[in-house]
């Protein structure tokens, strides 16, 4: 089945399951991208076309997303890293540059401090933080999980439900990208994809809080949203940013960016940016 997202293609993983990735462009080094929570690969559409004029780029949906086999086993972080880790095994390369958006992040630092000699850089879009609070906290994860299993079940019944966010995002795209991406998010499986990744987070970035594993001494760039565009935003905003800013400082190649017109959705109010910070790392020289 063909993609207007790239070349369609899968990834057997062991234990039977296929991860779906469109691929554009031809190159080296590839660059690989991790969608943020419940997203597919669809969020790199204002993307993947610039970065494959200079090379190749790949972008993927996680279990149960997109056109990817479902898991059925608990979605951690662990469990997310590990088949990313197959993923690139089977795209057959030494080493990638990863761009990770918001949960994407933490899963890109994951593999790359479990398997640095895999990663010749990294760039982190408003990346998720385990050092903040909130994902911490019960009250939050339940209004959440509860709003996903909600949206799955109208969604049974045939009900397209499209968060305003989304909506605003998805105007961003032209119109057949628009529609492939719509097809697939309103499905009661993207929901419950989505679910299965927030319960486990929190497990998840206490053991990520708590590792001592180091990043590779690779570039390591990260982008951080300025806009505040609600009130959860204004209070979260400068924890975040701080957070982004003082991984990047304990780096001996790290660089801070700031998206001046962007809240989180960076690669979709913003995409010339996130090109611009990852081509800065295809086009470096090695060594």
């Amino acid at each position: 089945m063909s993609s207007v997202f790239g070349d369609s293609g899968y990834a057997r993983l062991p234990d039977g399951r296929r991860l779906h990735h469109v691929s554009q462009g031809e190159g080296r080094p590839v660059v690989v991208l991790e969608s943020g929570l419940g997203a597919s690969r669809v969020e790199w559409g204002l993307v993947m076309p610039a970065i494959a004029e200079h090379t190749r780029v790949v972008a993927y949906d996680r279990a149960g997303l997109g056109r990817s086999d479902r898991d059925p086993h608990r979605r951690d972080l662990d469990r997310i890293v590990e088949d990313l880790g197959h993923l690139l095994d089977r795209l057959g390369e030494d080493r990638y540059i990863l761009a990770g958006h918001s949960l994407g992040g933490p899963i890109i630092r994951s593999y790359a401090s479990a398997h640095p000699e895999r990663v010749a850089g990294l760039v982190l879009i408003d990346q998720a933080a385990e050092d903040l609070d909130i994902y911490y906290k019960r009250g939050m994860r339940a209004v959440a999980m509860g709003a996903q299993s909600v949206m799955a079940g109208l969604a049974t019944f045939g009900v397209k439900v499209v968060p305003g966010e989304v909506r605003r995002v998805l105007a961003l795209f032209p119109p057949d990208m628009r529609a492939e991406a719509l097809a697939e998010m309103t499905r009661p499986s993207e929901f419950r994809a989505a679910r299965a990744e927030y319960a486990a987070l929190a497990e998840g970035f206490a053991r990520l809080r708590s590792s001592t594993g180091a990043l590779p001494p690779v570039p390591i760039t990260a982008i951080s949203g300025a806009l505040t565009p609600s009130k959860v935003e204004k209070r979260l905003r400068p924890e975040l940013i701080a957070s982004h800013r003082r991984l990047v400082e304990a780096q001996p190649h790290g660089r801070h960016v700031l998206a001046e017109r962007s809240g989180h959705m960076v690669p979709q109010d913003e995409p010339d940016l996130v090109i611009a910070e990852i081509l800065r790392l295809v086009t470096r020289p090695a060594g």
